[in-house]
């Protein structure tokens, strides 16, 4: 079921988490699925996302969502990302974008199962948290802590080392407008 928030038009920052933090967000193919998934929802539902940031275990995205708001901007995505996951994961299709930065990172897999183990159910948690975005100011900090999150969490030793960041797929990400 959709969230609803108070607000739903504006720019917000947005971040979502894995399912009991499961570290799964960037297993092998996961992250380009994302991203994929973040463009396509952009486009269909004429949202511009300016940054994002794919971590282990949670997700942000700053972004304007379209006429159908936030909820719908995030229900559309979550839900679209994890029916491609699941189909690629079961061995169906795949998108194109597969193996697109697997030189720059080495990527985690998802852990082998030993004996009498079930596979790791990859979800979202319900929900997300956002912030609506009320200024220049506000934008252009929220843009660094979004770009440099990986850095702030100790998995890369600067900010553009992290390839699963808006820093490396510009051609997703929209301009930003001067307030």
């Amino acid at each position: 079921m959709t969230q609803r928030h108070f607000e739903q038009q504006g720019v917000f920052h947005v971040t979502t988490n894995a399912k009991h933090k499961i570290l799964w967000l960037i297993w092998k193919n996961i992250p380009e699925t994302l991203i994929d998934n973040l463009q396509m929802t952009r486009n269909i539902q004429k949202a511009e996302v300016y940054a994002f940031c794919i971590l282990p275990d949670h997700m942000h995205v700053i972004v304007r969502p379209g006429e159908k708001g936030l909820s719908a901007f995030m229900h559309s995505f979550k839900r679209n990302a994890m029916k491609d996951i699941r189909s690629f994961r079961s061995g169906r299709s795949r998108s194109s974008a597969t193996e697109r930065r697997t030189d720059i990172v080495q990527i985690m897999h998802e852990p082998p199962l030993r004996n009498g183990e079930s596979p790791i159910a990859l979800e979202w948690q319900k929900g997300f948290h956002d912030e609506r975005i009320e200024s220049a100011d506000q934008l252009e900090n929220t843009l660094a802590y979004v770009r440099c999150n990986a850095w702030r969490h100790g998995l890369v030793e600067a900010p553009q080392d992290w390839p699963w960041s808006s820093i490396h797929f510009p051609f997703i990400v929209d301009p930003v407008e001067i307030w």
